[in-house]
């Protein structure tokens, strides 16, 4: 399983992209850094979107993607995947004829560019090769975690979250679990502002992992803002924790 990163900075800046995840040649994690990133030939290959949730810096690419596969007249539709809840948020904030054009009826209706596939809570769902199974977190909106099967591997994509619990329970008895991506957002110094708005910092991942039972992937961390990275990577350090790595933009991941 090849993991390519687009982006995975929690705040944008010059050479810090905001988060997406290539899977493979077809699959994305989130969109919130793809256009400025692939070629128009990589973008063609997409062609399903798994989104967490619907803050701007994990969809904001979606509304681009979708111009240049129109205007590259590209006929098979670009499939985006989520919770009936986000979904929604999504076409009515963003596809709205207003934010941008609404590409889930362009060029028609009966064929679209984009068409929506509404995943449920808990349960499983196969998507191309894919086995899916998206799961609610804690963040400050409502947000997905999704854990990937495929050929008896497993990843399991966390979304922004703050401490949870449903999702360590699945991931102890996931076998063939290979890695967890999850955020860690802010320094300890930051901890009050982190539970408010639902984030991770390296003291509450501790924490988070611990729940963790059965399984001992690895753990790949993204979502720092920028201005606090090296003292993010000091906290996460002292941790000692081989499992555990900081991800870097442009970075290729193989499980």
């Amino acid at each position: 399983m090849k993991i390519r990163v687009l982006g995975c900075h929690g705040s944008q800046l010059p050479h810090r992209n905001t988060t997406s995840f290539l899977i493979g040649k077809n699959v994305l994690m989130d969109a919130g850094s793809v256009t400025p990133v692939l070629t128009l030939e990589e973008q063609l290959h997409i062609d399903h979107i798994f989104v967490t949730h619907a803050h701007l810096d994990h969809v904001r690419d979606i509304m681009f993607l979708a111009d240049n596969l129109y205007y590259a007249k590209r006929e098979k539709p670009l499939v985006v995947c989520s919770s009936r809840g986000i979904i929604e948020t999504i076409h009515r904030h963003l596809f709205n004829n207003v934010i941008w054009p609404d590409f889930s009826r362009i060029p028609s209706v009966k064929a679209p560019l984009i068409k929506f596939e509404i995943l449920t809570p808990g349960r499983t769902k196969m998507l191309g090769k894919w086995q899916v199974r998206a799961m609610a977190v804690d963040h400050t909106v409502e947000t997905m975690g999704f854990l990937m099967e495929s050929k008896g591997k497993s990843v399991f994509f966390l979304g922004d979250t703050g401490p949870t619990e449903a999702v360590w329970k699945i991931a102890g008895n996931t076998k063939g679990l290979k890695a967890i991506f999850i955020e860690t957002s802010l320094p300890g110094s930051m901890q009050n502002i982190a539970d408010r708005t639902g984030h991770l910092t390296p003291v509450t991942l501790a924490a988070e992992l611990k729940k963790m039972s059965n399984v001992s992937p690895q753990i790949y961390l993204y979502h720092m803002k920028p201005q606090y990275a090296e003292e993010i990577r000091r906290e996460v350090a002292a941790l000692q924790n081989k499992k555990i790595h900081i991800i870097e933009d442009g970075q290729v991941i193989r499980v």
